[in-house]
């Protein structure tokens, strides 16, 4: 079973943010996908993780309030 990396690797190519490639295995016949991140999911990437620093800074102020002087 592939579990969950694959599908998740294959909606992410569908949505166009990563790329795979097929390449033959030095000194064998064994063939190896390689995936990397397109430009549109390079600047996906960079919205998500703004968004979790967002959410990160938010939950950070719930559970450590700064102190009133």
């Amino acid at each position: 079973e592939h579990g969950s990396l694959y599908p998740a690797l294959h909606r992410l190519e569908r949505k166009g943010w990563v790329a795979a490639k097929w390449e033959t295995g030095e000194g064998n016949n064994s063939e190896f996908k390689y995936y990397r991140l397109t430009a549109a999911g390079k600047r996906q990437l960079a919205a998500e993780e703004s968004k979790w620093k967002q959410l990160a800074a938010a939950i950070g102020q719930v559970l450590w309030p700064a102190e009133e002087s």
